[in-house]
């Protein structure tokens, strides 16, 4: 296996165990054991369990695949958490909230993810406010929603279609996508 190769491998591994134990659980012996390298391998990639724990940080905003008119946003947006609950995907964005909470410098993760995620918000729904107000409003109602279906069971599907969660949900979304319109003009694909 190639160092590249073995990286990877480490860097798959721990961000499985990380999802599903947490921080703390986890230890290098245990990333180790499960990707089939020894501990010291581990060790020589990265100096310790927080920097490998950096290293996955919250990179993975799936938002650039959303190449639609502005007026669908909303709807797709909720589409895309639901798709995540019904193929029993791990959220990215619920992953990246457990990661700022256990990281072992919450407050710098916290920094870096909350500005992550308003630039890739702010790109997607044209927020150019300094504060990126409308960026923080669709992303809040993203979260709660996703915080809301995959962790509180909220909206079960046994008691709420699909479309019926999309019809109620989207337009809530796409009223603050609207209202950044409507402060800044249109974007470029309006």
């Amino acid at each position: 296996m190639s160092a590249s190769d073995s990286r990877g491998t480490i860097l798959s591994t721990a961000r499985e165990l990380f999802s599903e134990h947490g921080y703390t659980a986890v230890t290098i012996r245990d990333i180790a054991a499960a990707a089939g390298v020894s501990p010291s391998l581990v060790m020589k990639h990265y100096r310790s369990k927080a920097e490998l724990f950096n290293e996955l940080g919250p990179n993975d905003i799936p938002l650039a695949e959303l190449d639609l008119p502005r007026s669908e946003l909303g709807r797709a947006l909720v589409q895309k958490v639901l798709n995540r609950r019904e193929h029993g995907l791990s959220d990215p964005l619920l992953v990246a909230v457990s990661h700022a909470r256990e990281s072992p410098e919450p407050e710098r993760t916290r920094a870096e993810f909350r500005e992550r995620l308003l630039y890739r918000f702010g790109e997607l729904i044209g927020d150019t406010t300094p504060d990126r107000r409308h960026a923080s409003a669709v992303a809040s109602q993203i979260l709660g929603l996703a915080e809301g279906v995959r962790v509180l069971g909220l909206f079960p599907a046994e008691e709420i279609s699909r479309e019926e969660l999309l019809d109620l949900y989207g337009p809530l979304v796409q009223q603050q996508i609207d209202a950044c319109t409507e402060t800044q003009g249109p974007g470029p694909d309006s």
